[in-house]
């Protein structure tokens, strides 16, 4: 499924690089020599192209998102078998809120990342080298721009991700946070009634989600 996925992508990113080379012909050609069946022809041909470039969109949102949904119900069975098998000391080494993350939050970023890696992270390079043929193909000194700016772009994005990184790393740590003072509450919620100690535990809790908006804010903004 994962290879059909990557056909139906490269499918879509060349009906993609085609389209502006059929309007360019049909400008240049059509428009300007007053070819009306010229353009007519060159339309359908693009409206051809765009038919196949949609349904190869449609089959591989489809697909990506079939395998996603897998692997993500896989990795989450697997993590909790292995969850089942770790000993007490390492489930207090590793947290309560903690595991909880892992099991929930965590394979959901995985499972997203699984998703976009078949739909952007495969496609911007394939419209990337797909752009720069095509625009040595049309003008060769206008490429020499596109071979410029390719490598500066990458290499802020590298950068980026290298900066936002300990956000996402702080704002995993802040889930968890939550997550653990939400499960001391409902363990303890007979003793906070008890000793109506509401508004102590309204406190906490609104301490932590403060913090964890605070770092999801900085770390959207650096991303």
């Amino acid at each position: 499924p994962f290879c059909l996925a990557i056909a139906c992508l490269t499918v879509e990113a060349a009906c993609d690089l085609l389209q502006p080379t059929i309007m360019a012909k049909i400008i240049d050609v059509g428009v300007k020599e007053k070819q009306m069946d010229y353009i007519i022809s060159m339309g359908a041909k693009m409206l051809m192209v765009t038919g196949v470039g949609a349904l190869a969109a449609v089959s591989r949102n489809i697909i990506s998102s079939n395998v996603s949904q897998k692997f993500g119900a896989d990795l989450r069975s697997d993590l909790f078998k292995k969850i089942q098998k770790l000993s007490i000391e390492n489930i207090d080494k590793f947290g309560t809120a903690s595991l909880v993350t892992r099991l929930t939050n965590d394979v959901t970023q995985v499972q997203n990342f699984v998703n976009g890696l078949m739909r952007i992270f495969v496609k911007a390079p394939l419209l990337c080298i797909g752009s720069i043929i095509m625009a040595i193909r049309l003008n060769l000194s206008m490429s020499i721009v596109f071979l410029i700016v390719v490598p500066i772009i990458s290499l802020l994005i590298y950068m980026n991700m290298n900066i936002s990184y300990p956000f996402f790393t702080k704002t995993q740590k802040a889930i968890d946070k939550i997550n653990s003072t939400m499960r001391e509450y409902l363990s303890g919620v007979r003793v906070v009634k008890a000793f109506n100690r509401f508004k102590y535990e309204v406190e906490r809790f609104e301490k932590s989600n403060e913090e964890l908006k605070d770092v999801s804010i900085s770390a959207l903004r650096v991303n």
